[in-house]
């Protein structure tokens, strides 16, 4: 069965699937869990290889993953873990689900090829009409998606800027001719043409070791109608920072480097790049 089939049959409350899922993350804990339905409430079924599965972690874990499936319905989760052996549960929980601030549903954005715009979703602010207006509206944070170069500091776009993610083997780019370096070539796209260039290379970072890698990351830029493929290292997580915390580059970074960046983030030590620059570098305009 495909991911998406497997997310498809989670989604619509199959308890053998939610559980499979839910066993990926757990297995590696000793954790066996077994879910089944009552009533309206999911029923989670904890078991310990030797031990009662520790409540801290595998809560959480649980919480989060059911969360990200939104399986309709869905509001009430019920955890009980056993020792092995034991017919009495060691513990028990409730889970919530019925409201989150914010919903990311990154690894079957992933799987799945939906737009990042589409899988992000901010909910509305708690505490209703009544809530107090402040007189300066607060400011706004910003969300990116962190990627890795080949630097030591972790490398951040701007999620509007960014339509889709793909894992794609690099025998389907097909070559060039006459290209800048740094253009690997072109990928078929949903029936368009993408073009896929090494961002580590346009950036003068030092190209990734293609022989080596049977399969790529590829980040998906849209900036005003137009598209391009940038291939990374690893595709991280979506962070949220305000605007404000930005500092400028200048001076930061080397020259080369400097003008395809927004701005430094010194809390986290990550770098914003600017999707227009890379669009307009100078090195990828005779493409």
């Amino acid at each position: 069965m495909d991911q998406a089939a497997i997310l498809e049959q989670a989604r619509a409350g199959e308890p053998a699937i939610i559980a499979r899922l839910l066993n990926y993350k757990l297995h590696p804990l000793g954790v066996d869990a077994q879910v089944s339905w009552q009533d309206h409430c999911l029923c989670v079924a904890l078991v310990g290889e030797g031990a009662s599965p520790p409540q801290q972690t595998t809560v959480p874990i649980i919480e989060r993953g059911l969360k990200k499936l939104q399986v309709p319905g869905l509001s009430t989760v019920a955890i009980a873990a056993y020792q092995q052996g034991q017919p009495q549960p060691h513990w028990r929980d409730h889970l919530s689900l019925a409201s989150t601030a914010l919903a990311i549903d990154l690894a079957a954005w992933l799987d799945s090829g939906t737009s990042l715009r589409e899988a992000v979703v901010t909910l509305p602010p708690s505490g209703g009409v009544a809530a107090l207006v402040p007189s300066t509206p607060p400011e706004v944070e910003q969300k990116y998606l962190c990627f890795q170069l080949g630097l030591e500091n972790p490398a951040l776009l701007p999620v509007e800027s960014i339509q889709e993610i793909l894992h794609m083997a690099i025998a389907h780019v097909l070559p060039v001719p006459d290209m800048p370096d740094a253009v690997l070539g072109i990928y078929n796209w949903r029936g368009e043409m993408l073009w896929v260039i090494d961002l580590n290379h346009l950036l003068n970072l030092g190209g990734l070791d293609l022989a080596a890698l049977s399969t790529v990351t590829v980040i998906v830029l849209d900036v005003a109608g137009r598209t391009l493929g940038l291939m990374v290292q690893t595709v991280e997580e979506i962070t949220s920072y305000l605007p404000s915390l930005l500092q400028p580059p200048t001076g930061l970074f080397s020259p080369d480097l400097e003008p395809y960046i927004t701005g430094y983030l010194r809390e986290t030590s990550s770098i914003v790049f600017n999707p227009v620059a890379i669009f307009n570098a100078p090195s990828l305009q005779q493409r």
